[in-house]
């Protein structure tokens, strides 16, 4: 036989051990794991093994009970056998020693609607006389007394009710059982500011420290705030009971309760409001909430609010200052609800702005955005901060404004807001500055990488150094040519001296007064080059060789910071009888070789030296 015949004999036997197994109501996971191990033994128990037997079910017979007793006469159906004499009451049947029937034994016949209905199944058993006709009388169950006028009946608590604000705190803030009860009297109030965990503490806070302030504040006139809330209390019941019943019903103790502690949930629940008015203000939010002794007679009110009211508001400003700092998440949760809080601010960070505090206030506000992360105009806090910190840094203006992008680009409305032209003048002093800043943000626009646009801002102010590459050899070719010219030249220049001496040599030894020369005759000279002083400089000329004019001109740039206005160096070279191209030119040409690069850069209407390279010229070999 195959291996696949094999298993297939294998897999059938087991099928057919739980088919049996089943249809014989046996467990299918016993069985089967039978079959699986040892399946010819479980092949032949299934012949043998018959169904599994149904427990009984037994009904446990309770013990007499007294029948229910009413106080009208109960209606029975009439026997069916012989009817007794006399019915006697249950007193009777008591004295004469006569039990009721158990209720295991006693069986009502139901009424049969159809007899030919072969579907309904009589189950009731046979049927059981109740030998008992007539008024059924006996002792009534005790019932709960209805509470008096007079007593202070209090319903039993079973804790299905949401717990109160005191509950609530009670581990969390450690409180005392005074402070549980003062926050308990009344229920939690739901708006979306108490909703946020950390305002709910701050305010829950703030009114367990104000109430010891105005208990103290009562103790004074001679009432303590328990002793306020239960005056409060009698003259609301007495105004409410003298006011008429438009419809009918007299008061019961269920409603002077119902009084009494709506007018004390009232007097607790409007100063812990306005606890929430002062913490509110403390977190920049404006909104606040109607904090009058409503729900009130409107003289109890009046009342409430001359001997509560008045003192509880002068001590509050008083401690604003114990409210604490809302947190990270508070923050975040405030920002979410008042898009336009972070105003407030900005403000502040900007009334403290000046060149010395610059960096406090970039701070502050990537601090601030970060809190508005999820706040939908956190856009327009950058575009601002943008503004305000323009004057002081440009490099942490443009970075603000790259943000701005960034928000605005990520937002439901693309605003594209642009700088002033003032702030963009001042920005970007340039063309060639104002252009990288553009391809910044359009790059910006297409990648949305704030992180490698932030990298990219100071890029924007740094100096291109444009390479200038000299022909040696056309300088050498030119110098070739012209120097027939440059030759006659000086000829023309020394043959008027040399006249004069030969002149002198030739003719009487009186001497001859010079000539004067008109003002308005412009005489060309070319200095020879001035020597080179041995002085401080005297390493630049003997290592770079420089001239010393050369050398005051690289001093010059080391004093400003390696920039110099043109109109700066064209004065220094009329002072030291040079032009300026040719001065500039000659200082590059002596240090091309060994920079292979220029020295100084023509960078608008200034010169600017490359750092590096001044201090590689500097330094000494």
């Amino acid at each position: 036989m195959s291996s696949s015949a094999i298993v297939f004999f294998f897999l059938s036997t087991v099928l057919l051990c739980l088919v049996r197994a089943r249809n014989r109501g046996r467990s299918l996971l016993g069985w089967g794991l039978f079959a699986l191990f040892c399946w010819p033994v479980a092949l032949l128990a299934t012949w043998f093994v018959g169904p599994k037997k149904q427990a009984a079910l037994a009904v446990p017979l309770r013990p007499p009970q007294p029948l229910p007793v009413a106080s009208r006469p109960l209606a029975l159906a009439p026997p069916v056998g012989p009817a007794p004499p006399k019915s006697l009451n249950v007193a009777e049947r008591a004295g004469q020693g006569v039990t009721f029937p158990s209720a295991a034994s006693m069986r009502l016949s139901l009424p049969v609607a159809s007899t030919c209905d072969a579907a309904i199944i009589d189950v009731t058993g046979p049927a059981v006389p109740l030998r008992l006709q007539g008024t059924v009388s006996g002792p009534e169950p005790a019932r709960p007394a209805a509470p008096t006028a007079g007593s202070s009946y209090t319903p039993p608590d079973y804790g299905y009710d949401m717990p109160k604000l005191g509950t609530q705190h009670r581990k969390k803030l450690g409180l005392t059982a005074q402070q549980v009860e003062w926050l308990d009297k009344f229920w939690a109030p739901h708006n979306v500011f108490v909703a946020i965990k950390g305002c709910c503490v701050a305010t829950t806070q703030l009114y367990l420290r104000a109430l010891p302030v105005l208990e103290a504040e009562l103790l004074r006139t001679g009432a303590s705030l328990a002793q306020v809330v239960a005056q409060s209390q009698q003259e609301g019941l007495r105004l409410r009971k003298a006011t008429p019943n438009p419809y009918g019903y007299s008061w019961n103790e269920y409603d002077e309760r119902y009084l009494r502690e709506q007018t004390e949930a009232t007097i607790y629940a409007t100063l812990f409001r306005r606890c929430e008015n002062v913490v509110r203000a403390a977190y920049g939010n404006k909104r606040k909430l109607a904090a009058e002794f409503s729900g009130l007679d409107r003289a109890l009110a009046l009342a409430l609010e001359k001997q509560l009211g008045e003192p509880f508001a002068a001590l509050l400003p008083g401690l604003v200052a114990t409210i604490s700092a809302p947190d990270e998440v508070t923050e975040r949760e405030l920002n979410l609800q008042n898009v336009t809080r972070w105003k407030q601010q900005l403000d502040a960070l900007a009334a403290q702005l000046s060149a010395t505090t610059t960096q406090a206030f970039v701070a502050g506000v990537n601090q601030l955005g970060q809190r508005n992360a999820r706040n939908p105009a956190v856009e327009n806090l950058f575009f601002d901060a943008s503004k305000l910190v323009a004057p002081y840094d440009r490099e942490e203006a443009l970075r603000f404004y790259v943000q701005y992008v960034h928000h605005d680009l990520n937002s439901v409305t693309v605003n594209n807001k642009p700088l002033a032209k003032t702030i963009q003048k001042s920005l970007f002093p340039q063309p060639e500055q104002l252009q990288r800043f553009e391809a910044l943000v359009a790059q910006l626009t297409r990648d949305k990488n704030l992180a490698q646009a932030l990298d990219r801002v100071p890029a924007v102010y740094a100096r291109q150094r444009r390479k200038i590459k000299l022909d040696l050899g056309a300088i050498r070719e030119v110098q070739h040519q012209h120097a027939g010219t440059v030759e006659l030249l000086n000829e023309y220049l020394q043959d008027e001296p040399e006249a004069a001496l030969t002149a002198a040599s030739d003719g009487p030894t009186e001497p001859v007064a010079p000539e004067p020369v008109a003002e308005e005759d412009v005489q060309l000279a070319v200095p020879a080059p001035a020597p080179t002083a041995p002085a401080a400089g005297g390493a630049l000329a003997a290592t770079w060789g420089l001239s010393a004019t050369q050398e005051a001109l690289l001093s010059r740039f080391a004093a400003q910071r390696l920039v110099l206005p043109q109109a700066t160096v064209e004065a220094f070279a009329k002072q030291h009888g040079a032009l300026r191209n040719q001065l500039i030119d000659g200082i590059n040409e002596q240090c091309y070789e060994r920079l292979d690069d220029v020295l100084i850069e023509e960078d608008g209407d200034a010169y600017t030296i490359y750092e590096p390279y001044y201090q590689q010229l500097v330094t000494p070999c």
